[in-house]
């Protein structure tokens, strides 16, 4: 699942720029905009690596509520980001482009819909 990452880095600055420049007022980024195409399935995987990832944040932030030193709270920061790192690598993308599928479901109101009924079908049980 590579993305083009120059592409949605020159959109987000030059957005940035005219905004702070006065020169023009914000408009939504859309992935088709940025020439970036997810179906359903790749949005799935997608789906499936974010619970992953979600799941391993909660058991971090569980293990650093019973943590009270601090070696004990960065060991266990470094078990979260090996197990994040695995999962992504398990899924196919980098950290940079999980990062980058997120921002654009959060400004890609079509994506955001397909990624909450995905979400929605695999909260269902029909995971796995």
């Amino acid at each position: 699942m590579k993305t083009p990452r120059r592409a949605l880095l020159n959109a987000l600055t030059l957005t940035a720029v005219a905004t702070f420049a006065g020169l023009a007022t914000p408009t939504p980024i859309s992935a088709q905009d940025l020439e970036i195409a997810m179906d359903r399935g790749q949005m799935t995987e997608f789906a499936l690596a974010h619970i992953a990832v979600n799941d391993a944040r909660d058991e971090f932030h569980g293990a650093v509520a019973r943590v009270h030193d601090p070696e004990g709270r960065m060991r266990a920061r470094e078990e979260v980001e090996e197990a994040i790192t695995a999962i992504l690598e398990e899924a196919g993308m980098t950290r940079e482009e999980y990062d980058q599928i997120t921002l654009l479901i959060s400004l890609d109101g079509e994506l955001r819909t397909m990624f909450e009924e995905v979400m929605a079908e695999l909260d269902g049980g029909t995971r796995g």
